[in-house]
């Protein structure tokens, strides 16, 4: 073993002397005397019990949160979960007669403009849980849908909830933050505290509906949703 130097030791000492006198704990003391009759003294402690404040927020697949009373609850998760959206070419609205596959056909056009077919939802899983009170969540496009020069506003894109009495879906702002929402207290397991626990989950469908014809291409961009408390 490694014995460091005695100038080395000695100030390692002093340092832990300096230490301990400097956060001193007492203790109190009381007596009671006497030759006759009950003796009877007390000796008091103060306790200082901490809880954290805090907010769980999962908006897509990860890990339930199993937090217990001893505030143990999931690890923190990197993954971010992609949604992906695809439309089909769009197709001239025919009348009476559909319109063929080919060169060079005919077919009677109503002069109604060009459209897409509905693009597939994409359903994920949410998860609210605090300690703290009334939470709000809000959505944040962070990176507009974007594809070269071209752009998609955010806002194409669209949200609905399961449980909209409970955990409702904000909605999604063409750039910048959009307005927050409330999710109401209460839920499973929340009857100690119903005023300040919140435990609520729900799934979160997501649309994509372009407000006008995008130009061809693959777009990308990123929405951050963030759960407050006060």
């Amino acid at each position: 073993m490694r014995r460091l130097p005695s100038f080395a030791r000695q100030q390692a000492a002093l340092g832990l002397a300096v230490l301990v006198m400097a956060t001193p704990v007492w203790a109190e003391q009381t007596e009671s005397q006497g030759n006759s009759g009950t003796r009877t003294t007390d000796a008091r402690l103060d306790f200082t019990v901490n809880i954290d404040r805090m907010v769980y927020l999962r908006v897509g697949n990860g890990s339930s949160h199993s937090g217990a009373a001893s505030g143990t609850g999931p690890a923190a998760s990197g993954s971010i979960s992609a949604l992906s959206f695809s439309l089909s070419p769009m197709s001239i609205p025919g009348v009476p007669t559909s319109a063929t596959n080919g060169n060079n056909q005919s077919v009677n056009w109503n002069g109604a403009a060009p459209g897409y077919p509905a693009a597939a939802a994409v359903v994920l899983p949410v998860e609210v849980r605090s300690n703290a009170g009334q939470v709000r969540i809000s959505a944040q496009a962070t990176t507009p849908l974007t594809s070269g020069a071209n752009i998609i506003p955010m806002s194409d894109i669209t949200l609905s909830s399961s449980d909209n009495a409970n955990l409702p879906a904000p909605t999604v702002p063409a750039v910048g933050p959009g307005p927050a929402v409330n999710v109401a207290l209460g839920g499973a397991g929340t009857a100690a505290a119903p005023t300040l626990l919140t435990y609520r989950s729900a799934n979160w469908t997501f649309n994509f509906a372009p407000s006008s014809s995008p130009v061809a291409g693959t777009y990308s961009g990123q929405i951050t949703f963030s759960a407050v408390a006060p």
